[in-house]
């Protein structure tokens, strides 16, 4: 696939959930305050597709509008099936022109062989690179995100695309989906287990009389990660954890699930993330995987 000119490439956006929405409004900012084309958007309830047009860009009826209209197409999904069976929906369009599909999920790297053995075989002149992201909604909103590239000759070019209009910085995995998904997990896995220490953290200090707000300080000392200091804050307020969902326990299971996957496709064990995922089904069923994953909390003090 060529190289994409990065000023006059059409952009496209399917997905407009919590994190496809800021990411897809700041994008479509920054092309129209820099005098770019504006982006196609395309969600399969339509009325999502508002907040977008109404800053410019234009609303697609249909995926095959949304395709036809994109030199690149941005996916923010969630969950494998949904992005298989969407880039399935994308090869059976009729192609006018190449098209290089930028995944922003998180999908196993399982799935990611299997999406680039579809589009193999479909014969279509299509590119699938995984570009997952990490940050929560609200660094999506802030344009703070954090991506992983492997679109190899168009790196370069998703950097200059993406950083600032919706990222801080890019990360480069080279040419390989499926290892950038590898990688993206394995991030996930440190974010998960740094949560699941804390959790165990915050446990014995409210069980030794210690108050919470002392140790949240403690934390903010010296490790004053945002990702970190967000996740103690929670378990700092017993209510916070269903109310105030960053991440769900749905997300944090199926990521966490990920991890251990990557660990025995390579003969290696990941007992940390067992003992979270054992916290988080702990949630799941006594409690509601529309938490946020910090909800794992409430495993430990119960048990």
């Amino acid at each position: 696939m060529a190289v994409i000119d990065t000023k006059s490439a059409r952009i496209g956006w399917v997905g407009l959930g919590r994190m496809g929405i800021e990411m897809a409004c700041n994008m479509q900012k920054h092309r129209r305050e820099h005098g770019l084309s504006s982006i196609t958007v395309y969600n399969r309830t339509e009325s999502k597709c508002q907040a977008v047009a109404e800053l410019g860009a234009r609303a697609a009826s249909s995926l095959l509008e949304a395709v036809q209209a994109s030199d690149l197409l941005f996916f923010s999904l969630f969950g494998d099936d949904a992005v298989k069976q969407t880039v399935a929906d994308v090869l059976a369009c009729d192609m006018q022109s190449p098209l290089l599909i930028a995944d922003t999920s998180t999908i196993s790297p399982d799935t990611a062989k299997e999406i680039l053995n579809l589009i193999e075989t479909s014969g279509k002149p299509v590119k699938f690179c995984q570009t997952p992201v990490w940050g929560i909604p609200a660094a999506a909103k802030a344009a703070q995100l954090v991506f992983v590239l492997s679109a190899g000759t168009n790196n370069a070019a998703l950097t200059e695309i993406t950083v600032p209009a919706i990222a801080r910085t890019t990360l480069d995995c080279g040419d390989d989906p499926v290892k950038a998904a590898q990688f993206k997990i394995m991030g996930n896995f440190l974010i998960s287990s740094t949560l699941e220490a804390v959790s165990e953290g915050m446990a014995v200090v409210r069980e030794a009389g210690i108050s919470p707000n002392l140790y949240l300080q403690f934390i903010k000392e010296m490790m004053p990660a945002k990702s970190i200091v967000g996740h103690a804050s929670k378990l700092v307020n017993d209510e916070a954890s269903k109310t105030d969902v960053a991440f769900s326990v749905a997300g944090g299971m199926k990521d966490v699930r990920h991890a251990i996957g990557v660990a025995e496709s390579v003969g290696m064990k990941l007992p940390i993330a067992e003992l979270t995922l054992q916290h988080l089904q702990w949630v799941a069923d006594n409690g509601d995987t529309s938490w946020d994953w910090s909800a794992l909390a409430y495993a430990l003090r119960k048990n």
